[in-house]
């Protein structure tokens, strides 16, 4: 019995970048201080509920969309091609889902990129202060190691 060891790293690469998005979505993303005494720890997930319970279902929506179902959709359609592909299968008939990924790729940075741009804002504004938490880096780690994997099942 011989191990695939390309498999078997894509499949590891899937998997830790699974850990990486639900730790993203659930530990705090962003630490708001204000006058230095009055702090707020935000995750994704709180965030999204908070719009929720505040009637901003569209916003909160859009956020759910982009950072959880397609994350995972593009995780699931990874973890899929990786169990199902055998060795020399990676020609034309894989073609027409690598293009399904490759757009669902696309909209990978939209969220850590957003929430870079608040820090920015709140840091520039002078209200408030903020900093970046564990749950961005996971977020982040869970993009580049889902753009990994991608790059391995896609046939050159």
């Amino acid at each position: 019995m011989t191990i695939d060891w390309r498999r078997f790293l894509l499949n590891l690469t899937i998997l830790a970048a699974a850990v990486c998005l639900v730790l993203g979505l659930v530990l705090p993303v962003v630490k708001l201080s204000r006058l230095y005494v009055w702090t707020d720890e935000h995750s994704m997930a709180s965030v999204i509920w908070a719009l929720y319970s505040k009637d901003e279902l569209f916003l909160a929506a859009v956020i759910a969309v982009f950072s959880i179902l397609i994350p995972a959709i593009k995780l699931l359609y990874l973890l899929a091609m990786a169990s199902l592909a055998g060795e020399g299968e990676a020609g034309t008939h894989w073609q027409r889902p690598l293009k399904h990924l490759e757009w669902l790729g696309k909209w990978s940075m939209l969220d850590v990129l957003v929430l870079a741009l608040i820090v920015f804002y709140v840091k520039s504004s002078g209200v408030a202060d903020a900093a970046a938490m564990p749950g961005l880096y996971f977020f982040s780690g869970s993009v580049v190691l889902t753009m990994l994997a991608y790059g391995w099942i896609k046939p050159t």
